[in-house]
This record gives C-alpha cells, sequence and structure tokens, in this order.
C-alpha cells in the first residue's frame, strides 16, 4: 500500500504538489497570525480568553430556521398574555401594559445575556424586546393621556437608543435605530423643526460613515444606525416626493413653504459629496484640475440643479457616493433603487407639464451617459484579476 501511495506521489505533477505545499504553508501562516494576533488582544486586556476560540459555523437555513420558531414562540407568548389580561380586566390598563411590557423586555435581556452565542436565544431575545418596547410604548402613551406629545417621543427614543447600545445583534441594531430615527422625526415635527430632519440625517450618516473605522468594537453598531438612518431619509423624502403628504398632515403640512430648507438641503448634500470627490481624487493620486475631476464636480453642479424639481435625488446620488468610498454594497443598492424611486415620484406629478419633465429626464439621462463613460476611464477593468488578489 505504501509503494503504490508512493508510485501515486511520483506521478503527481511536481506544480500540483507544489501548490498544495504552498497551500499547507499559508494556512499554517494564517493560523499562527492569527494566534498572534488575539494573543495581543488578549494582553491589551480587549478579549477575556488568552485561546483564540474555534469557528462552529451553522448553516444559513438552520440559523433561519431557529430565528423563525423564535418569533413565533414569542408572538405567541406575546398574545397569550395580552388576551389573558384582556381576559380578566376586560381592558388592559396603561399601567397593566407598563408592566407587560417591562416584564418582556426584563425577559427578552436577561435571555440575550444568558446565552448571547445561541441564534434561537438571540432572536427569541430580540422579539421579546421588540414586543416589550411595543408594550411600554402603548403603556406610555395611555398614561399622558393618549397623546404623542414631546415626553412620548423623547422617551421612546431614549428606550430605544438604549436597546440599540445593549444588543449586539445586528437585526436587533438596525430595528431600533429605525425606530428611533422616527420618534426623531416625530420630535422635531413637535418643535416645528421637521424641513430639517432630512439634513440632520444626512449630516450624522455621512459623519459616522467617514469616521466608522474608527470605532472599533463599535463598527457593527454604528452601521446598523447608518442603515436605520438612512431608510427612514428615504422615506420621508419618497412620502414627499410621491405627493403623499396629505396622509400625515400635522407633521408635513409647512413642507410647501420650504424652498428655504430645501436649498439648505441640497447646500449640505453637495457640501459632503464635493468632499468626497476631493477625499476619491486625492486617494487615487489625480489632479483636481484633470478632465475627469472638472467632469465630476460639474456632474454635481448639473444634479444639484436637478434636484430641485425632483426632490431627494442628490441624496440618492449621496448614498450612492457614501456606498462607494465606504464600501458598503447595500448603501450603494439603497441609492440607486432611491434615484429611480425619486426620478419616477417626478415624472408621475400632476404638478409640472409633460414637456418640461421630458426635458428633465432627457438632460438626467445624458448626464448618466457621460457619468458611465467617466467610470470606464476612472475605474477600468482589471485585465489581470489574479494577481491583484
Amino acid at each position: 500500500m505504501g509503494s503504490e501511495e508512493g508510485t501515486m506521489n511520483n506521478h503527481l505533477p511536481k506544480n500540483h504538489m507544489q501548490s498544495t505545499a504552498l497551500a499547507s504553508g499559508e494556512s499554517r501562516l494564517i493560523s499562527q497570525t492569527s494566534q498572534q494576533l488575539w494573543q495581543s488582544l488578549y494582553s491589551e486586556g480587549l478579549v477575556s480568553s488568552p485561546m483564540l476560540p474555534e469557528s462552529h459555523d451553522m448553516p444559513w437555513y438552520i440559523g433561519l430556521m431557529q430565528a423563525f420558531a423564535a418569533w413565533i414562540a414569542a408572538w405567541f407568548l406575546l398574545g397569550f398574555m395580552t388576551s389573558l389580561l384582556g381576559t380578566i380586566f376586560q381592558r388592559v390598563e396603561a399601567d397593566v401594559a407598563l408592566f407587560i411590557g417591562l416584564a418582556y423586555l426584563a425577559l427578552g435581556l436577561g435571555l440575550y445575556f444568558a446565552a448571547p452565542q445561541r441564534t434561537f436565544i438571540q432572536q427569541f431575545a430580540f422579539a421579546a424586546s421588540l414586543s416589550g418596547s411595543l408594550g411600554v410604548a402603548w403603556g406610555v402613551f395611555e398614561l399622558l393621556g393618549d397623546e404623542f406629545n414631546v415626553t412620548w417621543y423623547l422617551s421612546m427614543a431614549g428606550l430605544f437608543l438604549l436597546l440599540w447600545r445593549l444588543l449586539r445583534h445586528g437585526l436587533a441594531q438596525f430595528v431600533f435605530a429605525f425606530c428611533s430615527s422616527w420618534c426623531v422625526v416625530g420630535l422635531m415635527a413637535k418643535l416645528g423643526l421637521l424641513n430639517l430632519s432630512p439634513s440632520l440625517f444626512a449630516f450624522i450618516i455621512s459623519v459616522v460613515l467617514l469616521n466608522i473605522n474608527r470605532l472599533g468594537r463599535h463598527y457593527q453598531r454604528a452601521r446598523m444606525l447608518c442603515y436605520g438612518f438612512v431608510l427612514t431619509l428615504l422615506n420621508i423624502q419618497l412620502l414627499h416626493a410621491f405627493s403623499m403628504d396629505n396622509l400625515f398632515d400635522e407633521l408635513f403640512s409647512p413642507w410647501q413653504q420650504s424652498l428655504r430648507f430645501t436649498l439648505i438641503h441640497l447646500s449640505i448634500i453637495v457640501g459632503i459629496c464635493g468632499f468626497l470627490l476631493v477625499t476619491i481624487f486625492r486617494e487615487r493620486q489625480q489632479s483636481l484640475s484633470s478632465l475627469a475631476a472638472i467632469g465630476c464636480f460639474l456632474g454635481l453642479i448639473v444634479i444639484s440643479g436637478l434636484s430641485l424639481p425632483m426632490q431627494g435625488l442628490a441624496t440618492a446620488i449621496l448614498l450612492i457616493l457614501l456606498g462607494h468610498y465606504c464600501n458598503e454594497p447595500w448603501l450603494k443598492g439603497m441609492g440607486m433603487v432611491s434615484a429611480l424611486l425619486f426620478v419616477s415620484g417626478y415624472y408621475y406629478s400632476l404638478e409640472t407639464t409633460l414637456l418640461l419633465k421630458s426635458a428633465y429626464l432627457m438632460g438626467l439621462g445624458a448626464l448618466l451617459l457621460v457619468a458611465r463613460v467617466l467610470m470606464w476611464w476612472l475605474f477600468p477593468a482589471n485585465v489581470y484579476p489574479k494577481e491583484t488578489v
């Protein structure tokens, strides 16, 4: 048997044997480097265990089934508790709803910190925490006289931000960041500052993403905060772009007199996009006076002009640039889809003549073609992809 293996090894190509040895050597080197990195983290007190933990990857379908089962269990438990108390008391009072919400929050957080690495426990804890926050929102709403006032928005924003900070589960962080952003929108509407909310969200998203590599262990939490705020920003501007302001008359009543705030928002967007373009050209060591740079800045100016009739187009371009600069494909995709939606909302608007719509859309199409040519020029296809890996 040994002679047969030796004969087989002799018949193997030398290149195959060399590549096998090289692969095994690389794997050992990666393992040693990972262990050294873990030891340095342990010496600085950033991790609790001196040995690198073994990875036990779970198949995605098993995790999906466990998550689904956890959500079913949590919502069934919430429905059972609510129906039981409703049968006993005929009507769930504010203090009872608040007690149920706090109990569910305590249950969710306790389970999460007791077994943070188990998928079923994570999803069940998230579902219980979300159910508890709904109960707290209901109880606080009734305690404040059935009114969404400043106190309600402040208390719920604080609760959602606390849950976003405590839970290290990505989906939970995204959902609670999204909920807290809508509390901020409601708070600004109560203070008469709703028109400034797109500018505020765009500024916060840009600042966090441009400094996200400095946040260390809070990297994922910051990403989920940005995605939650991005979704809220797009929802607000899409409601206005599709003339659905009448659904929220109380919130959007001052929007029609907001040309000044629109110009402020565009100025902030153009400033951030200009900063991103300058940074990208400097990182690529290209001159700002080159034809490509001048074309990009002229395109940014044209996009800003088109954003006056096509509300939200500049925001979509900002998301695309941020997604490209920060290597966030989901953010880039959200920017592309929202750009199409903003253009569609303008096209189906009844406030502009068809001739003017066609002129604006032709200008936008020409600008996109020029941008495509510039992308081919600035980022040529890699002819030798294996050499750069």
